[in-house]
């Protein structure tokens, strides 16, 4: 096969095809020039890529704060290259997420050890006759914990057991073992079980932030399962759903990020401080006159405040996309919000707690 033929005109180093132009129509392989291999192209290569990247990352970003739903109607009917990849744009901004909260010190998408105790399924009025399943979840991960940390206590008493000497005591050394004590064989069993406690919650800590990150990408197939049976006629493709569910949680989030950093950081400062954003809104809504009816249609503060910035993302989304009446985008973002809520931390954050037990050693 020719390698040129006309001006301007290529053949493919990868595929062979003949093509004009600086791409390849076929595969998208660049027109190969020896001076691409020179150190100066090279890192002109790596900072058009961050500039760009990070360009179309923020563009998307904004966009997708500002106008909610813009960014996913665009990718629906096939104008990409001027945004982010929502694949791309997802896991950046996880890792800003992650090292966010993990500064911050928010721990609402990394389980603590008995948060699997609270928003039962049973909490919601409909959902009474749960509350034996809710029992039995609570009472299985328990139990799961409990055996973890006899196995670590059994450990720590044959481990002093063999240190014990003819009078029934256990030398302990200090740091460097420059100085030691002698404990009895009753305060062995104390220290057994107060270091039983540390080490269990310290193995649990290490490994939940590990397993706690698989629940916000655990997130994705579910938000996006609820989206494609509300607006399946409309969506048609379940990737079509994927796409808005990805820019749902890019914009949850760098708001959640956000409001960390903003609302939960003067803690540190000052105790009296933290929180200070919700403060008003709790005054407005959950007083001792409007609290029965907003603990009925929003359930606890702690939900409220999620429902308090998705709801508003999902209505105008849901108005950009769909063109539903009004009534019907507010309903269908409030029947959207509790369930996503639900799916978070009523069952999402106790299997990764179940899963983190499940891995002590």
């Amino acid at each position: 096969m020719s390698t040129k033929n006309t001006k301007g005109s290529h053949t493919c180093k990868n595929c062979g095809h003949e093509f004009e132009g600086k791409v390849c129509n076929q595969c998208g392989e660049k027109v190969f020039h020896e001076h691409h291999l020179s150190a100066g192209h090279f890192f002109h290569e790596v900072i058009d890529f961050f500039y760009h990247f990070e360009n179309k990352v923020l563009k998307t970003i904004w966009l997708n704060f500002i106008k909610p739903g813009f960014v996913t109607k665009e990718n629906l009917r096939g104008v990409r290259i001027p945004y982010a990849n929502p694949v791309q744009l997802y896991l950046v901004v996880n890792l800003v997420f992650y090292l966010v909260v993990s500064k911050v010190g928010v721990t609402d998408y990394i389980p603590n050890v008995g948060d699997h105790r609270y928003y039962q399924l049973s909490d919601y009025p409909a959902f009474r006759w749960a509350s034996p399943l809710d029992k039995s979840v609570e009472k299985a991960i328990d139990t799961a914990y409990y055996h973890k940390q006899q196995a670590i206590y059994q450990a720590l008493l044959e481990n002093y057991s063999q240190a014990t000497d003819e009078q029934g005591q256990v030398k302990i050394y200090g740091p460097w073992r420059r100085d030691s004590t002698h404990i009895s064989a009753e305060q062995m069993k104390l220290m057994a079980f107060e270091e039983t406690r540390k080490l269990s919650r310290m193995a649990f800590g290490a490994n939940v932030k590990t397993f706690g990150k698989t629940l916000i990408f655990l997130l994705l197939p579910l938000i996006a399962l609820v989206f494609f049976l509300l607006y399946r006629r409309k969506l048609k493709y379940y990737g079509s759903a994927l796409t808005l569910a990805t820019h749902f949680m890019v914009y949850n989030l760098c708001f959640y990020s956000l409001h960390a950093l903003i609302n939960v950081s003067p803690l540190y400062i000052n105790n009296a401080w933290g929180g200070w954003m919700m403060k008003p809104f709790y005054f407005l809504f959950y007083n001792d006159y409007t609290a029965p009816v907003s603990g009925f249609l929003f359930g606890s503060e702690f939900e409220f405040m999620h429902l308090l910035f998705w709801m508003p993302w999902l209505f105008f989304a849901f108005r950009r996309l769909f063109n539903s009446p009004w009534w019907k985008n507010l309903l269908t973002a409030y029947f959207c919000s509790k369930t996503f809520f639900f799916f978070v931390f009523g069952i999402l954050k106790k299997l990764v707690i179940a899963i983190t037990i499940w891995s002590l050693h």
